[in-house]
Formats: structure tokens, C-alpha cells, sequence
């Protein structure tokens, strides 16, 4: 702990430290602190509106993803159902020929 003391002259005395500060000094040093302390916030406002933004496309990005898999699915049940129409269409071209054969004798 440090405990700081203002004499008349404007000095700064630490009373663990055998330092003197002036006052000035000390005012130069928490301004500069508090401008780089106002840029910081301002680049987490910034970050923290990127942060927002990431969010909603991961979102949007998780929502079309699932969109695509049900489209996928869909479309592997209508080539599932295809692929039996197909042998259901063989099956009876293969017995109408096999008729007309029997037909024509």
C-alpha cells in the first residue's frame, strides 16, 4: 500500500519512496493514461460491435447449413425414389415385351 502526500510547493511524496514527483508530472502521466485508457475503450466498443456482428453470421451461417442438410436429405429420399421407379418402369417394360412377344405368336 502507498500512501501520498501534497506538500505547498506542489511536490508529490511517496511515503515508501524516496522519490519526488511534481504535481504537474503526475497530472501529465494520468492524462496520457487516461487517453490511451479512452482509445482502449473505444477499440472494445468497436471490437465488441464486431463481436455482435460474427455472432449473427454464425448464426445465419448455422441456420443455412441447416437448410442444406435438409435439402440434402430430400433430394437423397427423391433419388432413393427414383432409383425404385426405375426398376418398377424396367420391371414392366420387361413384362410388356415379354407380353407382345407372347402376343405376336
Amino acid at each position: 500500500m502507498c500512501f501520498i502526500t501534497i506538500e505547498n510547493e506542489n511536490k508529490v511524496h511517496f511515503l515508501n519512496d524516496e522519490s519526488d514527483i511534481s504535481y504537474n508530472e503526475l497530472h501529465d502521466a494520468f492524462e496520457s493514461l487516461y487517453d490511451e485508457f479512452r482509445k482502449l475503450s473505444s477499440k472494445y466498443c468497436s471490437l465488441k460491435k464486431i463481436h455482435i456482428c460474427l455472432f449473427v453470421k454464425k448464426d445465419i451461417s448455422k441456420k443455412r447449413t441447416c437448410i442444406i442438410i435438409d435439402d440434402s436429405r430430400m433430394i437423397n429420399q427423391l433419388e432413393d425414389e427414383n432409383k425404385v421407379f426405375k426398376e418398377k418402369v424396367d420391371k414392366l417394360n420387361s413384362t410388356s415385351l415379354n407380353l407382345h412377344k407372347v402376343l405376336r405368336f
